[in-house]
């Protein structure tokens, strides 16, 4: 079993995710893809952004998110400063009417209604979203 990588990048309260729309159904998941021989996890999340949306960034903390024992992942707080996304690498050549990717930037706010997928990457875009913000002060 292949452990995926997957990069969590916030920028101002917007969310760097694929859309998918695959056999009828549409979802969101976060960039990112399996580890390859000889590569470890923060290699392989820098590798996927790249590839996935032609981004660049810093790859981070790794986020304490439960690993799903089907697909287990590892979720990285990456720090970008393009906002230009661009779809390469296999889903490019994989992309067809009925098989869509398009990297896109969506509110933080509708995480539900894009549907992004698992419930842990859900999980890991929160702990990136509560890690910017301030402290409340307490009176």
């Amino acid at each position: 079993m292949r452990i995926r990588s997957a990069a969590v990048v916030v920028l101002d309260e917007q969310v760097l995710v694929i859309k998918r729309r695959k056999d009828g159904r549409s979802y969101c998941v976060l960039p990112g893809g399996g580890v390859e021989e000889g590569e470890n996890l923060r290699e392989a999340c820098f590798r996927e952004l790249r590839k996935e949306t032609g981004l660049e960034g810093d790859v981070g903390d790794l986020l304490d998110v439960p690993v799903d024992g089907d697909v287990p992942a590892a979720y990285f707080a990456v720090r970008v400063t393009s906002t230009e996304v661009s779809l390469g690498g296999p889903e490019l050549r994989r992309a067809s009417a009925g098989n869509e990717y398009d990297p896109s930037w969506i509110a933080a706010t509708s995480l539900d209604e894009e549907r992004l997928v698992p419930d842990e990457a859900r999980q890991a875009v929160h702990l990136v979203l509560s890690a910017q913000k301030p402290p409340r002060s307490v009176s």
